[in-house]
């Protein structure tokens, strides 16, 4: 393999659910720690393959903003008060 792209498309599901625990739990299957540089390097290939692989709503780190309770700003509006405005 010569590239991440290549790493990335070797994984299975197997594989990346198997990353996804050692993530969470900081520990492989086998015992031995993950360190802190491997659980981003396994992050980001979690992310890549679910960027391949999986729709959006199931893509790690997904966030469904259709039914976002945050009201949106006027796009008229000044992002930066001044002082003559009141904040509301």
């Amino acid at each position: 393999m010569n590239t991440v792209e290549d790493l990335v498309a070797a994984l299975t599901p197997d594989i990346v659910e198997d990353l996804r625990r050692a993530i969470e739990t900081g520990k492989y299957r086998d015992g031995r720690d993950v360190p802190t540089k491997q659980k981003e390097l396994l992050l980001e290939a979690i992310i890549r393959y679910d960027a391949l692989y999986l729709p959006d709503q199931q893509r790690t780190g997904f966030i469904d903003r259709s039914k976002s309770s945050c009201r949106t700003l006027d796009e008229s509006s000044d992002l930066i008060p001044t002082k003559d405005e009141t904040n509301e």
